[in-house]
């Protein structure tokens, strides 16, 4: 049984979620306190025997409260097997595919609901339904001799129906052997009660719960069918020395008395769960703990259980993991890397490892642990935040965990990591924001329309497939060159005004343009482009931290034609903004400024007013005169507002305030990078890529 669509309303800080689709491997996506684990918990609400708590009810909904709400409801699709069950039990009802779920704030019990099937809810005495078989026993025991009928106890029918085949057995056999006794004397009467007591139809395998049509198949599917919501938030660590008498204490229910409890010690779940990968029972070492010999096979064959069953998920180098039994009754975990080659190196305690190695180690424990013991099987897997702390490398080791048990399972899972969303698919990936001013949780199916800074990790993720045209040395041979930036801003203007000129002869077709994330990024982003077969360029500005960054680009076997720095007319420029005639830019800075500082005193800046300033650059003379003004609330000059405003209205077509002079200082950079392009192909020979990456295995 599959969830397919859901609805939470009424529940914490979520008055309504509306309908949801969900996929069998979904991704919850949201800032901190955007209600994401609130929107996995309100999907438990769905289990069997979940109790609904006061305090979970929404505060600010306290009247529509008063009336019944639907808290959680889930719509199910039902699988193969279950729909051949369900026919199978109630031959007469046409074919069953699909079940909606629901708990309300006024009934104790999840109720369901079928799509377009018409249920009776008189009773039917035709129904093979326990309630039916024990009427038709007491019935039959009602026209007995009374001297019979007064010694017969009857409390196994007059109860409710027996949960399981053994519990069924078990009270027909004690209510036939003590028939036989009291009807020794009337083979006819125990002749009758053989024949009730034989009949196929009463097996409990055939028997349903209730007294009408709809009550036996809401009782059936309750008790055979219910999906099961598993939820996991808490990943404990495991330590290295495992006290053996502190462990036992604890599984009995006691708290030993040490600082080591109050620090670190919820050791009795994580050392359970360890031992129960290991399948090693603690009566069978307390039995071996004084014969070295078998102690030491037994813990060999459960160190070898449980690295077979950890590695899968392992990712990077393999591991071995060995149970040791040392004195004092100390269980010890220790760790060896396992290499290509077969070498073991680095053995020791798992309490030497990193912390991320720690965690990582305790959380694939504990997750495969639980699943396992679950018996996991047609669940829905709730996870709030999986991979925390863990390296992107193994949060892809998790990422094939959760893969695997979508295959018999259904996994939600709540995530802030771009490399914990494997699938984009809308319903496969939700995103889940906060209202603030009505504290209200909005889910996005389209999550494309979603805050952008919400969609941050998506973001990241989605751009997955630029990393992978980077490092892929075929891409990078056959491309057109690479011109990076320090800028959004550079990229910007680079595109735009290429655009805007439509001349044939400097077009930047040829290029690809790359925006740094920062200056600091600037030149490992070239050497990767470069190692990886790109012809690649850098576009600088005259800084002395630029100019550092060529430097290094020099020393890391770049030519020095591959470095651009921005100039004309053989005079170096502060910026690309230079290459703007003062009168056009200063018309977009009062145009920008004019309306969001109006209120701050701003009047239109002049030619003037720059030339007052001695700078080099247009944008370091209106940092100056934006600092003058800082107590007038004029706060930070944010060129890149400028940028936006230049590019929107070459895009728009409205570009009277661009001059042809302009235009020509433009031309003259689009000039300078196509000649540095052709210097490069007449001096670089082809790239021998092996230089500059390592040989792949």
């Amino acid at each position: 049984m599959r969830l397919r669509k859901f609805r939470v309303r009424a529940y914490r800080c979520i008055h309504d979620s509306g309908e949801i689709n969900v996929g069998d491997l979904a991704a919850f996506v949201g800032r901190n306190e955007s209600g994401k684990t609130t929107i996995l918990q309100a999907l438990t609400l769905l289990n069997r025997d979940e109790q609904v708590s006061e305090l979970d009810l929404c505060d600010e909904m306290n009247e529509e409260l008063k009336e019944e709400i639907r808290l959680a409801e889930g719509e199910f699709n039902l699988g193969q097997h279950e729909i051949e069950l369900l026919k199978e039990k109630f031959p007469g009802l046409p074919e069953i595919k699909k079940i909606t779920l629901y708990r309300t704030n006024q009934n104790p019990k999840v109720q369901y609901e079928f799509d377009e099937i018409e249920l009776r809810e008189d009773n039917d005495e035709g129904l093979n339904s326990w309630e039916n078989f024990s009427k038709q026993i007491l019935e039959f025991l009602d026209i007995l001799p009374n001297h019979l009928r007064i010694q017969i106890d009857t409390k196994f029918f007059d109860g409710p129906a027996p949960k399981t085949q053994e519990l069924f057995d078990s009270g027909m056999a004690e209510f036939s052997n003590q028939f036989h006794v009291i009807a020794i004397q009337e083979p006819k009467v125990v002749e009758e009660w053989e024949k009730i007591y034989e009949n196929p139809e009463n097996q409990f395998t055939n028997l349903l719960t209730g007294e009408s049509e709809k009550s036996a198949l809401q009782n059936f599917i309750s008790s055979e069918l219910h999906p099961r919501f598993v939820y996991f938030s808490d990943y404990k660590k495991i330590y290295g020395n495992i006290n053996l008498n502190e462990y036992v204490i604890e599984e009995k229910g006691g708290r030993p008395d040490s600082i080591e409890f109050i620090e670190e010690f919820d050791k009795a779940e994580t050392v359970r769960n360890l031992f129960y990968l290991a399948e090693l029972d603690m009566k069978e070492l307390e039995g071996v703990k004084e014969s070295p010999s078998k102690c030491i096979k037994l813990l060999n064959a459960a160190s070898n259980r449980l690295t077979r069953k950890l590695n899968p998920a392992w990712k990077g180098d393999p591991i071995h993991v060995d149970l040791r039994y040392n004195p004092g009754n100390i269980m010890s975990v220790v760790i060896s890397d396992v290499h290509k080659d077969g070498t073991i190196t680095n053995t020791g305690l798992l309490n030497r490892r990193a912390e991320g190695f720690k965690w990582t180690f305790s959380f694939i424990v504990n997750f495969a642990a639980e699943t396992q013991r679950a018996e996991l099987k047609e669940a829905i897997l709730l996870l709030d935040e999986p991979a925390r702390n863990l390296h992107p490398t193994q949060q892809m080791g998790i990422s094939d965990l959760l893969s695997d048990l979508a295959g018999s399972n259904q996994v939600l899972y709540a995530t802030h990591s771009p490399f914990m969303i494997f699938d984009y698919t809308p319903g496969n990936l939700l995103v889940v924001e906060l209202d603030k001013r009505k504290h209200l949780s909005r889910i996005f199916y389209d999550y494309w329309n979603a805050d952008d800074k919400t969609l941050t990790p998506i973001l990241y993720g989605l751009c997955r497939g630029q990393v992978d045209s980077i490092v892929d040395r075929e891409i990078g041979t056959n491309s057109r060159p690479i011109i990076i930036v320090e800028t959004m801003s550079d990229s910007m203007y680079l595109n735009a005004f290429d655009k805007f000129l439509q001349d044939p002869n400097i077009s930047m077709n040829p290029l690809n343009v790359v925006a740094a994330y920062n200056k600091n990024s600037v030149m490992p982003l070239a050497i990767f482009y470069r190692n990886h077969g790109y012809k690649t360029f850098v576009l600088l500005d005259n800084s002395e931290e630029s100019k550092q960054i060529s430097a290094q680009l020099v020393s890391n076997e770049f030519l020095p034609v591959q470095a651009i720095f921005f100039e004309r007319e053989g005079k170096k420029l502060e910026s690309i903004e230079d290459y703007i005639v003062l009168d056009d830019y200063l018309h977009a800075v009062n145009q920008t400024y004019e309306i969001k500082l109006r209120h701050e005193g701003f009047s239109n800046l002049t030619p003037q007013d720059m030339s007052s300033k001695g700078s080099r650059g247009m944008v370091s003379g209106l940092r100056k005169i934006w600092a003058e003004h800082r107590e007038d609330g004029w706060g930070e000059f944010d060129n890149e507002e400028i940028t936006r405003y230049i590019c929107e209205k070459i895009t728009l077509e409205e570009t009277s305030f661009l001059s042809d002079r302009t235009k020509d200082q433009f031309r003259s950079l689009y000039r300078l990078i196509a000649e540095r392009i052709r210097q490069y192909q007449n001096v670089a020979t082809k790239p021998d890529l092996d230089r500059f990456q390592k040989a792949k295995a």
